[in-house]
């Protein structure tokens, strides 16, 4: 056996040398950044991008302080992150590809990096987050307490996963587009984040001050911005290599829903 393990190698080493290669001219895995598994097509490359920035008009609510002291671990002190404004610009707006070239008739594969949403301080961070359909949504608790993290799906399977230790990391793994699916804490009931799962990898969302930034390949997309009191808005876009298209949305205080 030994004897023939050698000749099997020799024999190869000589189809390398004929064909004048090496053991480095072997095909080597592509990057999974835009691809992590489960099959689906490669994200096309992203020569363009839509920036602009997400203005409120309108009295901007005062940030209401949330009662923490039923916990005695919970001593930040922690205000209602439902309309951030600085500058004129709302944060926490999710903007997507919502159809167009480029996403019609695609299945994307999930990117290989998770998306981290942590309990930090007896909060969520970050308040709103968007991740594509299988890609990990890695739920992390820093603090010395216990942390639940319940989730109100309509569309994937609701779960609600327990983490009673500091440093506990679980995976969760959504299987279909949900936007927008609200995550709670059942022990600490002032808790709550925003998550977008989408099914392309063109998603992205709003910074302080409102400002967001959007990569996408050449083409005439349908975007959509959402926020989590204050509704969605739709527009259309074209952009061409090499683009930067300042495409703004302005939403309103007008726009609240009834009950947030």
């Amino acid at each position: 056996m030994r004897k023939l393990s050698l000749l099997v190698c020799s024999l190869l080493m000589l189809s390398l040398a004929a064909c004048g290669g090496s053991s480095s001219d072997l095909p080597t895995t592509l990057p999974t950044e835009s691809g992590g598994g489960g099959g689906g097509d490669a994200a096309p490359a992203t020569t363009a991008s839509v920036m602009g920035k997400i203005s409120f008009e309108g009295e901007v609510p005062k940030p209401a302080k949330l009662q923490t002291t039923a916990d005695p671990a919970c001593k930040k002190e922690l205000f209602t992150e439902d309309t951030k404004v600085k500058d004129g610009g709302l944060e926490n707006v999710i903007i997507y590809v919502s159809g167009g070239d480029a996403v019609a008739g695609k299945t994307y594969a999930p990117p290989s990096t998770p998306v981290e949403i942590n309990q930090m301080d007896c909060h969520y961070i970050p308040h709103a987050l968007v991740l594509q359909v299988g890609q990990k949504l890695a739920i992390k608790n820093s603090d010395m307490t216990l942390h639940n993290i319940h989730a109100f799906s309509e569309v994937n399977a609701s779960f609600n996963t327990g983490q009673p230790v500091q440093g506990m990391v679980t995976d969760h793994v959504f299987d279909k587009k949900e936007i927008l699916l609200p995550v709670k804490c059942d022990v600490h009931k002032w808790m709550g984040a925003f998550i977008a799962v989408v099914d392309n990898p063109f998603a992205t969302v709003s910074t302080e001050g409102g400002k967001y930034e959007l990569k996408l390949p050449a083409g005439k997309f349908e975007i959509t911005a959402i926020h989590e009191k204050y509704g969605k808005q739709t527009t259309m876009v074209e952009v061409k290599d090499g683009d930067h298209t300042m495409t703004d949305f302005k939403f309103k205080a007008s726009d609240a829903k009834s009950g947030n």
